[in-house]
């Protein structure tokens, strides 16, 4: 990789894991995503996958076509997985209370990430998926744009794998029994 495709790459790894966390942030947003946010991320998330059954339909016709919308596919799957996880946030907040630890606070949030809000994991996984091949089929062009999407969306599929560890998908007996009973009483 050149330097200004591993610039791009890390570019926009750190843009889209900065504008998910800032989704998520924001206690009205977290309010608001406990609600509606699993099903706005279904809606999101269907629409990323017709996105990408029309990618893979388009690559037959028109390569660059079907790597721009495998692109665009992983950007509203990111965001259907932002969303959803926004909601886990909203109750995980309301499960472990105000003087709650970190750690309470992270266990809470994996478990309803897990239990009430899987939209989140499938969609960055559809995310991911998304961004992955967009940037095999680019990654091989020689063409200097399709590089570049390329080039951004390894740094998607990366941001992916990011949010996909914050919703506690890689940790192993990531919650407790206790977090899981806050959380159910919550609900």
């Amino acid at each position: 990789m050149s330097l200004v495709a591993s610039a791009a790459t890390v570019g926009t790894w750190a843009v889209l894991t900065a504008v998910g966390y800032a989704a998520v942030a924001g206690d009205d947003r977290r309010e608001w995503a406990r609600e509606h946010g699993a099903r706005a991320a279904l809606w999101l998330g269907a629409l990323a996958s017709v996105l990408v059954a029309v990618a893979a339909g388009s690559f037959s016709v028109y390569e660059r076509a079907g790597v721009y919308v495998l692109a665009v596919a992983g950007v509203v799957g990111y965001g259907a997985g932002v969303t959803a996880a926004a909601g886990a946030a909203g109750l995980a907040d309301a499960a472990a209370g105000d003087r709650a630890t970190l750690a309470r606070r992270l266990r809470a949030f994996w478990y309803a990430s897990a239990a009430y809000f899987r939209e989140a994991r499938a969609a960055f996984v559809l995310a991911f998926v998304a961004f992955a091949l967009a940037a095999v089929v680019a990654g091989v062009s020689v063409d200097p744009v399709l590089r570049a999407v390329g080039s951004f969306s390894v740094g998607g599929a990366f941001a992916s794998l990011t949010a996909l560890a914050a919703t506690g998908v890689f940790v192993p007996g990531s919650y407790d029994e206790e977090a899981a009973e806050r959380v159910r009483a919550t609900h």
